[in-house]
């Protein structure tokens, strides 16, 4: 059958979706009917107050423009087809996922989830999608053709919402047109034009508080030229987290998670995208900072490793063809999940974030690894100073400082002559990433907001912050001046299973839901949820229904944990007074928050002791890691001997004559009796095979629960006097997201976060 063609110049492309030329024309190939007349879908439709633009996958409001990926867009327009009618699920299978029924049931949650995002519709009290329980989904907005075709009787379309079916109806199968899929890749790049009208001037320049123009109008029009599209980088499967251009734009440096093990440091060619990406070093743990030299000769890297530590490594870059050669390392940085390194333009320093002598700021090392010296001083409590950005004149660093009265940061500036100056107050709880912009002076940086990472533009010349409406995350400035960044999207839900069966959703927000936390009697369930912006300490019945804030705290919280009578729930968060963040108490029926310790310092997770009213956590408070004990009734706090640093998490046996918890840099768990009992030397307790990576672990009548995850996600039970292992079940990687927590209901069912979304794939905006 003839077809409107739509490809351009010959284009290859690698990876999952990665296809010649060719075979991406073919599927580009939009079928016409004998007389030649197009698909009208195709051309738009208007969803209640949404115009919907087909071929550019967004949808439009107005001025307002949000993009929608590609299989979100095949299965919107397939329901838009059948307006008002149930839509199945298998009919949902083998319109969009080509029959595919192992891949179909979670990419429907997820694309099902997407729309709605993008619709800003809520499924608890729907407006445009509705969810027919265990049969399917129907659209019950209007739904109008842009350009309707005129009917038998040569009268024009109308609304196409059709009266709601009395009897099931069997749709008929779609157009091929409905099927056509141009790859991972178009859908991106599509998430990407959607929003350069709001981009357009991001990378233009400003003129500064001294220039000639600021603030002056132009003396005649000036049409600027239309900027680029931003165009993918990468479409691998996984998380491609941070990358970095060379200095002659050819080669990409970037940080691929896989969905095990750790983000690793890969190179492609861009001049050659039909070759995979280049394993460039391996094993130093996850990546968290790239840098080129200036030269191009090298780059700079700084990895996680061997839980709580970080290192700085040069490495070569090997010529084309070239074999890989072993990286350097160069000195210790901050354990820090963001981007943390800067290579100065005249080649003779790298910057990174790092503490020494108790005090944490920015470094600058030769890349011979000598000349060692401070840049910067963070105040005392905070975290290092990180996430530097060297001016493209090496006039001036950027860097994010970190506030430890209230947990907020701000983005500061640091000169050659020493001296530092704040350059926003915006108190900023998430910060992404830092570049600057095209011109050199303003900067551009990433935050969330309502659960999505977005990028935003610093003004110099007013000191303004304008929202860019595009999401993205670890922003970088590439040498000729174009913005590359991650194009990230994450949402989690909290579900129930019975191992080995599978996750089945419990609580569905329209931002994420976390930490689940079931109450002693298993009738209800606290929960950490970004439903009203900044992460809430939440409570729902054991349904998911009902759902309520128990806090409303400016700084958000982290990590639940309740009393073993179900009346108050510990947690982290700002409760302190100015907001100050510390360990706090809530009371179940609701009430203020009150302070047990709000000194900023950093605290892990709470536990209470099971026969004192006592809340025990682990925290830096004493400027090392320790085990702390806080009387509920309030008073200072009293450390608890430990063999080793504790971190993150314990847990106690029932009758509280001892606890399990997690030590500083070591795989393996570890049992130590309570105080007031007969000394009894620590005993580690391993729980994980070779190769396998522990996210998070629950004690209960004499066994640990295990989530592991290698090459799949693992559960598992280990007796803590026996050892022994008892496999419970498994899941596929990407079922749960990067950093999965999980608890323990009643009899074998297990509280566990699952993804709804994970997508990151890194994208370059000229």
């Amino acid at each position: 059958m003839a077809g409107l063609r739509l490809c351009g110049p010959p284009y290859t492309f690698p990876g999952r979706q990665g296809r010649v030329h060719e075979a991406l024309c073919g599927a580009m190939t939009l079928p016409l009917s004998p007389h030649s007349d197009p698909d009208p879908w195709l051309a738009g439709f208007e969803l209640g107050d949404w115009r919907v633009d087909v071929s550019g996958n967004r949808l439009h409001r107005g001025a307002e423009v949000r993009p929608l990926r590609h299989k979100a867009m095949e299965l919107l327009l397939l329901l838009a087809r059948h307006a008002g009618r149930t839509v199945t699920r298998d009919e949902i299978v083998d319109a969009v996922w080509d029959g595919n029924r192992f891949v179909a049931p979670k990419a429907i949650n997820t694309a099902i989830w997407t729309i709605r995002q993008t619709l800003g519709d809520d499924p608890d009290a729907p407006r445009y999608l509705e969810t027919i329980a265990k049969k399917g989904y129907r659209l019950i907005a209007p739904v109008r053709l842009l350009s309707p075709p005129a009917d038998p009787a040569g009268q024009p379309g109308g609304a196409l919402t059709p009266p709601m079916p009395t009897t099931p109806t069997s749709l008929p199968p779609p157009p091929v047109g409905d099927r056509w899929s141009m790859g991972r890749w178009l859908a991106v790049g599509a998430v990407a034009s959607a929003v350069v009208l709001g981009l357009g001037w991001l990378l233009r320049p400003v003129a500064g508080p001294d220039g000639a123009d600021a603030g002056r109008a132009p003396a005649q029009a000036v049409v600027p030229a239309r900027p680029a599209a931003p165009t993918p980088l990468t479409q691998e499967p996984g998380v491609e987290y941070l990358g970095a251009l060379s200095p002659d734009g050819g080669r990409l440096a970037f940080a691929w998670w896989r969905g095990r093990g750790t983000g690793e440091l890969y190179l492609r060619r861009l001049d050659r995208p039909e070759q995979p990406p280049t394993l460039l070093a391996g094993g130093l743990g996850d990546v968290s900072g790239i840098a080129w030299a200036p030269d191009g000769q090298a780059l700079a890297i700084s990895a996680l490793y061997g839980g709580g530590r970080c290192r700085v490594w040069l490495q070569p870059v090997p010529p084309a063809d070239g074999p890989a050669r072993p990286p350097t390392p160069l000195a210790a940085c901050a354990d820090l999940a963001t981007p943390l390194l800067a290579w100065s333009p005249d080649g003779r320093h790298i910057v990174f974030g790092a503490e020494r002598e108790g005090v944490g700021g920015l470094f600058a090392i030769g890349p011979d690894g000598t000349g060692l010296r401070r840049l910067t001083s963070a105040p005392a409590a905070a975290m290092a100073d990180h996430q530097p950005s060297w001016a493209p004149d090496g006039s001036h660093l950027a860097f994010v400082r970190h506030d430890p009265s209230d947990g907020t940061r701000d983005l500061y500036e640091w000169r050659p002559d020493g001296q530092v100056r704040r350059l926003t107050s915006l108190k900023l709880h998430f910060v992404h990433g830092l570049a600057h912009a095209a011109d050199g002076r303003d900067l551009v940086f990433s935050t969330t907001h309502q659960d999505t990472r977005v990028l935003q533009r610093w003004q110099r010349h007013d000191g303004r912050v304008q929202p860019l409406g595009l999401e993205g995350s670890a922003p970088t400035r590439a040498f000729d001046g174009s913005l590359v960044y991650s194009l990230m999207r994450t949402h989690v839900s909290i579900a129930r299973m019975t191992p080995p069966g599978a996750p089945q959703r419990i609580l569905h927000g329209v931002a994420s839901d976390r930490v689940p936390r079931p109450d002693p009697t298993g009738n209800r369930l606290a929960f950490v949820s970004r439903r009203s912006g900044t992460p809430q300490l939440w409570l729902a019945a054991h349904d998911g229904s009902s759902a309520r804030a128990l806090t409303t705290l400016a700084g958000g919280v982290a990590a639940p944990a309740w009393s073993p009578r179900g009346d108050r729930l510990a947690f982290i968060g700002g409760c302190g007074p100015q907001g100050r963040v510390g360990l706090c108490l809530v009371p179940a029926e609701g009430g203020a928050p009150q302070p047990l310790a709000a000194d900023a310092a950093n605290y892990a997770q709470p536990a209470w002791h099971p026969q004192r009213d006592e809340v025990w956590v682990a925290s830096d408070r004493g400027g090392q890691w320790q085990l702390w004990r806080f009387a509920a009734t309030g008073g200072p706090g009293r450390v608890e001997p430990t063999d080793r640093p504790p971190i993150r998490a314990l847990a106690f046996l029932a009758d509280g004559s001892g606890f399990v918890y997690q030590a500083l840099g070591e795989r393996p768990l570890r049992w130590r009796a309570s105080s007031g009992t007969a000394p009894v030397p620590e005993r580690r307790i391993e729980v994980l095979d070779a190769g396998e990576e522990l996210l998070d672990w629950q004690l209960r009548d004499g066994a640990i629960t295990v989530l592991a995850r290698s090459d799949r996600d693992r559960w598992r039970r280990v007796g803590l006097a026996s050892g022994r292992r008892q496999a419970l079940g498994e899941l596929a990687i990407g079922t749960l997201p990067e950093r999965a927590r999980f608890a323990l209901g009643e009899a074998d069912s297990i509280w566990v976060e699952v993804a709804n979304t994970q997508v990151a794939d890194l994208m370059r905006l000229r």
